[in-house]
């Protein structure tokens, strides 16, 4: 007396397919699906103890954990009362909502944002994939970080840069950089020797934050010797020589000094990426952007991709496309047109140009100071302080709030400040329609229908938000709070055929860019380098070398390179007593940032919170692996498990993310902010660690 429904995962955001076994009472006991420990443990979450499972409302100080039950009727009530009591006080913008996970609930939460007046909707792009892509949209004025992983059989060289497949990009080890390839050779750049850099023909093991100079010095060697793509320079570059000039101080030994790299090493990578092609970049959305100068470091790794005439060629960079698009239903239009300066707009100008938020890392300003807008309510879907730079500063703002509300799974150190807390469904117990985007030309549509009944009490971030829109007295807008007429609107947006295909078949419609057509039209029956039509959709139609955008908004246009603000070279004194180089981050496929770290069978695969440090600084601190340390630095300490490997670099340690009993981000620095995206600089800094 069993069923079997067809559904997607959302352990992380990949949307990959499962079937879920489902008994006569409605609970699921099994999933199949692709080869992922996430995904297969799924229902140990959906099923887990501590999950939130009714409203609550504080009834002890904040951070006391004191809560009791309380009906629907009474959160929703006073949510809506509380969001209009702050506006009725200090304006509708000092009403923050902010998204985190799970991302599908965004254009409900945006829309009730917008719709109540308040231009301030903040998300956790923040700090992550949206440097990336706005770096890449000023440059060359499309995404290709989206694409730089997909494989292509042409490709004679792949550069990988800072990411491990392994641990970040589903199917982890059968995708293919995690493999040898016949006739490909590999170049792989991270401070770590990682699976991938095992693999690699040469590994540059960089000192963390130094990317830019390693790019740049990748550009001087090419120069030099001639390897560029003279031809394609000519007709598509904009401002090369101021480019070219800037790029004679990075020589390879002052660039292999910055690094901590062999000189050696550093003119063999070149010259192989450089004259092996076609040659593919692959990157991380964030391992060179969370820098304190990670925006400009992005712009000139990036920018290799054109010196070389690999920019949108098969085997090289592709250009991401968009394809057949869902009706946009979040209001921005509403919000650039009609509504105050998101946070963000009067420190981070280029940033929110490109990106239909407010800039999330200044919240803690907005709350505590005031500054660069006031906030004094917040309401929250998945949302954790061990996202923020210096942690304990955001944990503290969140208590300062005059109201904050909140829906999420399991309680964490955001939600023990919240004033309201909701229980949210999962995956298993919502429906959603999913626009994946695939690769350059190809993505997929699906619809998820609900495959559980929620338990307890939980809904759907997105029925939580039209249900509130209800309260607040814009019924219309939020289709009488009726969450599947919200998805059908959307999908109102898709061609007749395909929004059936992806309503009645669980594996989604293939959907494809129209550009291939257009360049078929054209007489191109090869399906790239698109800028043959339209050339770059930037402000020059060129590659901008030295952006005209960045120097009229007061930044450098070339993609210079800085020290990052925490480093053995820019404060030495600091150094002194923060003797290890500190990168936090990298990527586990057991663990999805803070998720999963409460499900036993995962912690089985990597149980306690662990630093990553060299032998010889090890055995210089009398440490052995197992042992428990203190990491210190000017932010505070925190408590890991020593994790004795010379796969670090010696000088540099690395901590492992997303435990909140254990948190790296207490530790970094939410001052040194990048200039150009407001990142943080997670992944360099300073630290000591101890045996305790």
């Amino acid at each position: 007396m069993t069923t079997t429904k067809r559904t997607t995962c959302y352990e992380c955001d990949a949307n990959c397919l499962f079937d879920v076994t489902v008994n006569d009472q409605g609970i699921a006991t099994a999933v199949k699906g692709p080869d992922c420990p996430r995904g297969q443990m799924q229902l140990e979450r959906q099923y887990h103890p501590e999950r939130l499972l009714y409203p609550l409302k504080r009834v002890g100080a904040k951070g006391s954990g004191q809560f009791e039950r309380i009906s629907w009727e009474e959160a929703l009530d006073t949510i809506a009362q509380e969001l209009n009591k702050a506006k009725a006080t200090y304006g509708a913008p000092a009403v923050g909502f902010f998204a985190g996970y799970t991302k599908e609930a965004r254009p409900q939460l945006q829309r009730l944002a917008h719709a109540f007046g308040s231009p301030n909707y903040l998300t956790e792009s923040g700090c992550c994939f949206s440097a990336t892509m706005v770096a890449e949209k000023l440059t060359y004025g499309h995404k290709i970080k989206t694409t730089s992983t997909i494989e292509s059989p042409k490709t004679k060289c792949v550069l990988v840069w800072s990411t491990n497949a392994v641990g970040s990009i589903p199917p982890f080890d059968t995708h293919h950089l995690n493999r040898r390839k016949k006739n490909r050779h590999m170049i792989v750049v991270d401070p770590r020797r990682t699976e991938t850099a095992e693999l690699a023909d040469i590994h540059l093991q960089i000192r963390p934050g130094t990317d830019g100079a390693l790019a740049l010095g990748f550009h001087h060697l090419i120069f030099k010797n001639g390897w560029q793509d003279q031809a394609f320079l000519d007709e598509w570059a904009n401002g090369l020589p101021a480019f070219i000039e800037y790029i004679q101080a990075f020589t390879p030994e002052r660039v292999a000094s910055i690094c901590g790299i062999e000189e050696a090493k550093l003119r063999a990578a070149v010259e192989l990426f450089a004259t092996t092609k076609p040659a593919q970049i692959a990157m991380s959305p964030t391992s060179t952007v969370q820098h304190s100068n990670g925006f400009q470091n992005h712009r000139a790794m990036i920018l290799l991709s054109a010196v070389t005439g690999n920019i949108d060629r098969e085997g090289g960079n592709r250009f991401f496309n968009d394809k057949v698009l869902p009706k946009p239903i979040e209001l921005f239009d509403k919000c650039r047109n009609e509504l105050p300066p998101r946070i963000g707009d009067e420190s981070f100008p280029i940033w929110t140009k490109y990106w239909p938020a407010a800039q999330s890392m200044l919240m803690p300003d907005c709350i505590l100071e005031g500054k660069p807008q006031p906030l004094r309510a917040l309401l929250a879907m998945g949302i954790n302080t061990a996202m923020w730079a210096n942690s304990k500063r955001m944990e503290q703002a969140l208590g300062a709030l005059d109201f904050f509300a909140v829906s999420d799974f399991f309680h964490n150190p955001a939600t023990l400040q919240a004033d309201i807390v909701l229980p949210a469904a999962t995956n298993l117990e919502r429906p959603a329609l999913i626009a994946y985007p695939g690769c350059a030309y190809q993505g997929e549509v699906k619809y998820r229908h609900q495959a559980l009944a929620p338990r307890g009490e939980a809904k759907a971030d997105g029925q939580i938000f039209l249900e509130l829109g209800v309260k607040l007295g814009m019924p219309d807008l939020f289709w009488q709070g009726n969450l599947e007429a919200s998805w059908a609107e959307m999908a109102s947006g898709l061609p007749d055929e395909i929004r059936e295909e992806a309503y009645n078949n669980p594996d989604g419609v293939v959907v494809y860019s129209p550009v291939i057509e257009e360049l078929v039209e054209h007489g191109y029956l090869d399906a790239d380098r698109q800028w043959r039509l339209y050339g770059f959709k930037t402000v020059s139609g060129k590659v901008e070398f030295d952006s005209e955008e960045l120097k009229a908004q007061g930044y450098d246009g070339l993609p210079v390179y800085k020290e990052p603000a925490e480093s053995p070279l820019s404060t030495p004194e600091l150094w002194k007593d923060y003797p290890l180089v500190l990168t936090s981050g990298g990527r586990q496929k057991y663990f999805t940032h803070s998720q999963q770290h409460n499900v036993a069978a995962m912690l089985k695969y990597d149980p306690r919170p662990r630093i990553q440090i060299h032998p010889t600084d090890a055995t210089e601190r009398g440490i052995q692996t197992g042992d428990a340390v203190e990491v210190k630095s000017p932010r505070g300490h925190v408590t890991f498990y020593a994790d004795v490997t010379d796969i670090m670099k010696p000088g540099v340690v690395h901590c492992f993310h997303g435990w909140n009993n254990a948190n790296i981000n207490e530790l970094t620095d939410d001052k040194h902010l990048d200039p150009i995206s407001g990142f943080p600089p997670f992944k360099s800094l300073l630290c000591q660690v101890t045996k305790s």
